[in-house]
């Protein structure tokens, strides 16, 4: 049961950025580069953060989509 809880931990907030991700996108329109100003707000407000590129919130965005639901 820890495993599970540390788990989650970890995997929630991933997800949640991926729901945001999508939740702007739909908002803003196609074509709106949310992904692209989301790593450049997060690269300047918190420089020595990893795991913030394009790419990795291209996959939090796609691991939303696949798991609409939280639970």
């Amino acid at each position: 049961m820890r495993s599970t809880n540390r788990a989650m931990v970890l995997v929630l907030p991933y997800w949640q950025i991926g729901q945001e991700i999508l939740a702007q996108q739909q908002q803003q329109g196609w074509g709106s580069k949310v992904i692209e100003r989301l790593a450049k707000d997060l690269k300047r407000e918190f420089p020595d953060m990893k795991g913030v590129s394009t790419g990795n919130l291209t996959h939090m965005k796609a691991f939303a989509e696949a798991w609409p639901d939280d639970k």
